[in-house]
């Protein structure tokens, strides 16, 4: 779809962002200032070779489906994945608005309203400062830290703002992808999936010490053996890749060789990125995520005694023949044998308990936003920012989610892989804490693409049955009859 002057506003707007980013890089971020070159690049190709804006605002949608689980990676003082999904919608808005104006599922319409109404709430009845000022916080090492009480309202206005990006902005922009080029669906799903795996495969090179090029990308120091690949931590790169497994295992399935290929590589990276995060509760959950996979696929079903029974077999003959084996994998995964792990349980156990207090201080909306990137698992992070309002709304996203993509499966086995990167994430929810962070809503935003672009379709195969007996009658009408 070509629309005049599309392409130029496109190109200024971008040559904006670029004079916005190139102006608050530091000077340590060489890649960003390569990054921001080519970003220019492309703004200078939309302008000169006038091409297809809804196209570009397709291939943008791919990309940040490939990058948004590498939230460690920062060009100036944005995540690439974000600003992808930005040109992806200006894009889509000037190539053809009404693809940005479809309506979203209402499991997805009913947490935007409980989003804006707990941040009412929380507006209108903040938290008292004393209790606020007596809250015990630790850092991921057991030490306290202060965390700034002033400034609230704004805080919990940012912080809703990106939540409501990442669970209804994000889709529309995929679903935008997909009305334009239907194949967008199973291609956002590809590239969700493989950039996650590089992410993984990335943290198991530097786990071995060949080369550091997690650290290249993201500048961050590696202060254990655990690796954080393109993440900002080693529990979020654990996450990324437990989301991915599903999507790899549908590939793996797949009748076509190609896909087949991709997806042995795919899952292969994933678990040995897992492995090389050292995440105790990414290990758990990637097995499970594995199985339950391997269930929801048709392919897979029948055959899932056969498949048990050979990995168990497998599992048997390596521990016979390397016994050291399966330790090694219990001390790197902190599963066992490794002297991390109690301490980090001791943590958990605190902020833990910091988070059952937030939550029995204010139930029923919380004490605010401000606090959902602490407690230690999503759940109580819910209840201690958002009360039982944020529970309850939560639940019914997953929930309804898990239904719509548990209807689809018998027609669309990627259906499958969504029931089962949604299943992996509620499994992570008990063990890990990341509950904004904007990948963890990328299968769900697929899925959303999946539902409006069957929606739609329906609605053309109707209009379609009916206009065929109305062309018949008119036709019936204009030809001549017998005298």
């Amino acid at each position: 779809m070509r629309v005049r002057g599309g392409p130029i506003a496109i190109g200024v707007v971008l040559f904006v962002m670029v004079l916005v980013e190139a102006a608050t890089l530091r000077h340590t971020h060489t890649l960003g200032v390569v990054l921001i070159g080519l970003l220019a690049g492309l703004g200078l190709v939309i302008v000169l070779a006038r091409g297809s804006v809804a196209r570009i605002g397709v291939g943008a949608a791919y990309l940040s489906a490939f990058t948004l689980t590498w939230n460690g990676w920062f060009v100036g003082p944005e995540r690439p994945g974000d600003l992808l999904v930005l040109v992806a919608l200006m894009c889509f808005a000037a190539a053809d608005p009404a693809t940005l104006l479809k309506a979203p599922p209402w499991w997805i319409k009913q947490l935007v309203y409980v989003l804006l109404f707990g941040l009412l709430l929380i507006l209108l009845f903040p938290p008292s400062q004393h209790y606020l000022a007596q809250r015990l916080t630790v850092n991921a090492g057991g030490g306290l830290i202060h965390i700034a009480t002033n400034h609230l309202p704004s805080q919990n206005i940012g912080i809703a703002l990106k939540f409501i990006i990442a669970v209804a902005i994000i889709p529309v922009a995929y679903t935008a992808a997909a009305l334009v080029d239907p194949r967008a669906v199973r291609r956002l799903a590809i590239s969700f999936a493989t950039g996650s795996a590089l992410s993984g495969l990335v943290a198991f090179i530097d786990h071995t010490h060949v080369a550091s090029i997690g650290h290249y990308l993201t500048h961050l120091p590696n202060v254990s053996d655990r690796q954080i690949g393109f993440s900002d931590h080693y529990n979020f790169l654990a996450a990324g890749l437990v989301l991915a497994i599903p999507f790899a295992c549908w590939l793996l399935t797949s009748y076509v060789r190609r896909d087949q290929w991709i997806g042995a590589a795919t899952l292969l990276a994933c678990l040995l990125g897992v492995y090389a995060s050292g995440s105790r509760g990414g290990a758990v959950c990637s097995v499970g995520t594995l199985l339950v996979s391997f269930v929801l696929l048709p392919r897979t079903r029948p055959h899932l005694p056969s498949i048990i029974g050979a990995g168990v077999v497998l599992t048997g003959l390596i521990a016979v023949a390397f016994p050291s084996f399966g330790f090694e994998i219990l001390k790197v995964t902190r599963l066992r044998g490794n002297a991390t792990a109690a301490g980090s349980s001791t943590v958990r156990a605190e902020v833990g308990a910091q988070g059952v207090r937030d939550f029995h201080h204010s139930p029923i909306h919380g004490i605010g936003l401000q606090v959902s990137t602490q407690a230690s698992q999503v759940y109580l992070q819910e209840l201690a920012s958002g009360g039982l309002i944020l529970l309850i709304g939560m639940s019914v996203y997953m929930l309804g989610g898990l239904w719509e993509s548990w209807k689809r499966i018998p027609t669309d086995p990627l259906a499958a892989a969504i029931a089962g990167s949604l299943i992996g994430t509620l499994a992570l929810n008990i063990f890990e804490a990341d509950l904004t962070d904007r990948f963890y809503y990328v299968p769900e935003a697929i899925l959303v693409a999946m539902v409006i672009v069957a929606r739609v379709r329906k609605k053309a195969d109707e209009d379609s049955s009916v206009a065929l007996p109305e062309a018949l009658e008119e036709a019936e009408q204009l030809e001549p009859q017998p005298a």
